[in-house]
């Protein structure tokens, strides 16, 4: 009788080709963790400016009382010229975002909270320093084209409601 088995030398060959084919996969999948942190970041940037847009828009609308971001309230009827529930009622655009450091999106976005282990944020002037899953300092993301990575920040300009990346933060 005869036995249907594998040979020594057909194991072998097998072997050989699952060693080639992980040294050509396993470099194509190390990178999936940068790239979900950059494009997670990306993500929610993109919804931080949609919110700062629709907040303006309805100040260029609205008679100056109206709702914005996470259920924040503007009252600027009363004084154009006072920041008003993080609102700055002269530009249009919110004040604040959030509260630096801990809960940078809570005004403006209503999954805010879901948001504060993967930012961060600190204030100046005019500006308000924001880095992401992708852009925070010890977040392994390596230098990408087009994508924050490691030492990057988003920059939101109060007057002008710009939230921009900015490549040089370090």
């Amino acid at each position: 009788m005869q036995s249907k088995a594998f040979t020594m030398i057909e194991l072998i060959f097998v072997i050989v080709i699952i060693g080639i084919l992980a040294t050509v996969a396993i470099p194509r999948f190390a990178n999936l963790t940068s790239n979900a942190k950059a494009s997670s970041e990306l993500s929610t940037a993109s919804a931080v400016e949609t919110a700062i847009e629709s907040a303006h828009s309805e100040w260029i609308v609205s008679d100056c009382n109206f709702t914005w971001g996470a259920d924040q309230t503007s009252n600027c009827s009363q004084n154009s010229n006072i920041n008003s529930n993080e609102f700055n009622c002269s530009t249009g655009y919110p004040y604040k975002l959030g509260e630096c450091p801990n809960e940078p999106f809570i005004y403006i976005l209503k999954n805010g909270k879901s948001l504060n282990d993967d930012w961060n944020c600190s204030e100046n002037d005019e500006i308000v320093i924001f880095q992401g899953p992708a852009s925070k300092d010890g977040s392994g993301v390596k230098e990408n084209s087009k994508k924050p990575d490691e030492g990057d920040c988003w920059e939101y300009n109060r007057s002008n409601g710009s939230f921009t990346l900015d490549e040089n933060c370090t």
